[in-house]
């Protein structure tokens, strides 16, 4: 009985191949090679005329098939160069932006040429075509666009702030997943950076028990503070003062100069106190720079019935209100522009000074504005807001 066994080509690597073409190219007789290894004729020869040497230059060999590789490697990239033109993604596209081109020019293309281009398993785009959205991600969808306005309007926003005020919007959701949405969207709070400057030595500790909390700060216009603030720009030190009311943290005056003296905390508090008309007895608080200890500030305060207070010697945590104001100013607005002229830093100024009491939320008055605090209690005290 005759028997007929197939047998099946051996699958020959690259490596295999090379030897035995390298061994006939050096003087081996291509029959025995043959025989000995079991390869058929038409097989090798085809392999001798893809293996041979067809260009040496500087030690590079580069054969018929390194050639074909090169060729079908380099169509594979123009095809995928094509397709990055024409969906608008790149090679740092996340999977969600790949499979949304895909699907929106899959009438134009095939989906096959667009999975392999853009690096797509196909199973996962089918099952994303397949897959029905969900209630969470259709809030999500609606979270995120919310947080892209949020944050364009206010760059220097956080995750907790974005959260807050979503909340204000009616929005009701955890830091958690603002962070998590934020983070997929390549959404993060653009804060300038703190020049370099030495630092200082020596400096005692301040007590935790500041100034501030010693009195019941139960309203606006029971304490004032105020400090200066130095910048550098066009070769010129501008010094700006500013008045901040403990209860709103709102800033009711502030000055620019290019001299840091008595007159620019005269200026600053009189415009304060014509916009705020305080009570007789207001305390205002300040370092101990020499313009605010000087004869002028002091006789002009008293003259307005206001009490004096001054933080210790080498301790700016009992001004720390101020000091937060300044670092916040300079993060959010100073240090991130660069400015081209002294009016278009005043402008710069002014706009900022305006956001922040009006619409930049406050972590300390439970991410209210300042502006909202001051009407909430005059509203309350039924008194005319200002």
């Amino acid at each position: 009985m005759n028997t007929n066994v197939i047998i099946n080509p051996k699958p020959y690597s690259e490596k295999f191949k090379k030897n035995i073409i390298s061994m006939y190219l050096r003087g081996r007789n291509g029959r025995r090679l043959r025989d000995k290894y079991g390869i058929p004729k038409s097989t090798f020869y085809f392999w001798v005329e893809e293996y041979k040497k067809i260009y040496s230059q500087d030690g590079l060999i580069i054969t018929k098939h390194d050639y074909k590789k090169l060729e079908w490697e380099n169509a594979r990239m123009k095809k995928q160069l094509e397709a990055y033109q024409i969906t608008g993604c790149s090679p740092q596209s996340t999977d969600k932006d790949k499979l949304i081109a895909i699907d929106k020019y899959r009438t134009l293309y095939p989906i096959k040429y667009l999975c392999t281009v853009l690096n797509i398993n196909r199973t996962k785009f089918y099952r994303y075509i397949m897959h029905k959205e969900t209630q969470n991600e259709r809030r999500n969808k609606t979270l995120t666009f919310l947080i892209k306005e949020i944050a364009c309007d206010n760059p220097c926003y956080g995750f907790k702030r974005i959260c807050h005020e979503l909340k204000r919007r009616g929005y009701n959701t955890s830091y958690k997943t603002v962070s998590q949405l934020m983070q997929e969207n390549g959404i993060h709070a653009v804060i300038g950076q703190k020049p370099p400057r030495p630092q200082r030595k020596n400096i005692a500790n301040g007590n935790n028990d500041t100034w501030q909390k010693k009195y019941a700060l139960s309203a606006p216009d029971i304490a004032w503070l105020s400090d200066v603030t130095e910048i550098k720009l066009f070769d010129t030190k501008f010094y700006i003062c500013s008045i901040e009311d403990i209860y709103s943290r709102y800033v009711i005056s502030y000055t620019i100069s290019t001299t840091n003296d008595s007159a620019l905390i005269a200026n600053t508090f009189i415009d304060a106190y014509a916009k705020r008309n305080p009570p007789y007895g207001l305390i205002f608080h300040s370092d101990n720079g020499a313009a605010f200890t000087a004869t002028a500030i002091r006789a002009l305060l008293k003259s307005y019935g206001i009490r004096q207070s001054f933080s210790r010697v080498a301790t700016p945590q009992d001004n720390g209100h101020m000091e937060s104001f300044f670092a916040t100013l300079k993060k959010e607005e100073l240090y991130r522009k660069t400015y081209s002229s002294p009016e278009e830093f005043f402008h710069s100024v002014q706009k900022y000074i305006k956001y922040y009491n009006n619409f930049r939320l406050h972590s300390r008055l439970n991410y209210r504005t300042p502006k909202e605090v001051l009407d909430e209690y005059d509203k309350l005290h039924n008194q005319i807001p200002f």
